[in-house]
């Protein structure tokens, strides 16, 4: 019987890594029977979604998503082939950004036995990544902001932040059996511990691609308080080289290249804790049957770590005078 693995996420848990190094390996896995297809010029299964999420047009593909994921479906039907389809898309909450339909989606790969694979992180933690993805390309709302969002609703710009709720999606279509979770900090700490935990729970007999020879990380968060000083600075418009290097080399000399930065306050880092350690704990217990032992703690930041509130003005005039420095080189 054919195989369907989905791993969806969620964001910024090391998932253009991941599918960067299974399609460098797509052939690799294939003589293993795991087929992880080629979708076009993103080396994830963003492009067979763009029927339900609101994706830019250079992850559209002639016919639409479903009619691709119709295809595979078909392809790949009467075969022992474990069918991996990875994209965090799959993991969106919905409002504007839209929503996967799963039970669509079951029904197009009737026939299929299935897996779904989601790797979680610490909110603090996540929501801190997220901030720092948004400000790539739209002015990120305020770190306060985007704790109280959290708080209120459990989601951040349409991804969940509460994940009782996002396993809750998902049990509406998909068994308990079905469902594995991954903790992003616990495989993180090991050597290649995301890309051997996920294939373990999607092929237990393939062996793990290695990596490239000094690979660089893919799509690794800058350094949080730096970059949001950068846009304190900016007051809105997205802030220009100059100032990002200005707010980096202030940070550098202020604090050390290596101070771990959050870009929340202690108070807003202990709100998220209070806010879903309970809701944690909830999801621990609802996977136990399937995955016993598993947990997703609410982790504290470093001992060391430096938080908003611990930006003093010696900081920010560093900075003024970095910029200053910088303008006149760049004039001269």
């Amino acid at each position: 019987m054919a195989r369907l693995v989905l791993h969806i996420g969620t964001h910024k848990t090391g998932t253009t890594m991941i599918q960067n190094r299974l399609a460098a390996a797509r052939a690799d896995l294939a003589g293993q029977g795991v087929i992880y297809p080629d979708a076009g010029r993103h080396t994830g299964h963003h492009s067979l979604l763009t029927d339900w999420i609101a994706l830019p047009p250079p992850y559209q593909t002639p016919g639409g998503g479903i009619s691709g994921l119709r295809a595979l479906a078909d392809r790949w039907r009467d075969t022992d082939a474990t069918l991996l389809l990875s994209s965090e898309e799959f993991s969106r909450a919905g409002g504007p950004g839209g929503r996967v339909d799963f039970a669509l989606l079951r029904s197009l790969f009737q026939g299929y036995a299935m897996r779904v694979i989601c790797v979680l992180r610490c909110q603090w933690q996540f929501l801190q990544s997220v901030y720092l993805e948004l400000q790539q390309t739209v002015p990120p709302p305020r770190p306060s902001a985007l704790v109280s969002g959290a708080l209120e609703c459990g989601q951040v710009d349409g991804l969940w932040c509460d994940y009782l709720n996002l396993y809750d999606g998902l049990r509406e279509t998909f068994d308990p059996e079905e469902i594995r979770l991954i903790d992003y900090a616990a495989a993180t700490a090991q050597t290649d511990g995301l890309m051997t935990q996920l294939l373990h729970h999607a092929a237990p007999r393939a062996t793990a691609p290695s990596p490239p020879p000094d690979a660089p990380r893919a799509n690794a968060s800058p350094p949080p308080i730096p970059v949001w000083a950068a846009h304190v600075v900016a007051g809105g418009p997205s802030p220009g080289w100059d100032i990002r290097r200005a707010a980096q080399e202030a940070y550098d000399l202020e604090y050390g290249p290596d101070r771990p930065g959050c870009i929340f306050t202690r108070r807003e880092v202990q709100a998220l804790h209070d806010r879903f350690r309970n809701r944690n704990d909830r999801l621990a217990n609802r996977v136990r049957s399937v995955q016993p032992g598993w947990h997703l703690p609410t982790r504290p930041p470093p001992e060391t770590t430096l938080y908003r509130e611990d930006i003093a003005p010696d900081y920010w005039i560093r900075l003024a005078r970095r910029l200053a420095l910088c303008r006149t080189l760049d004039a001269a």
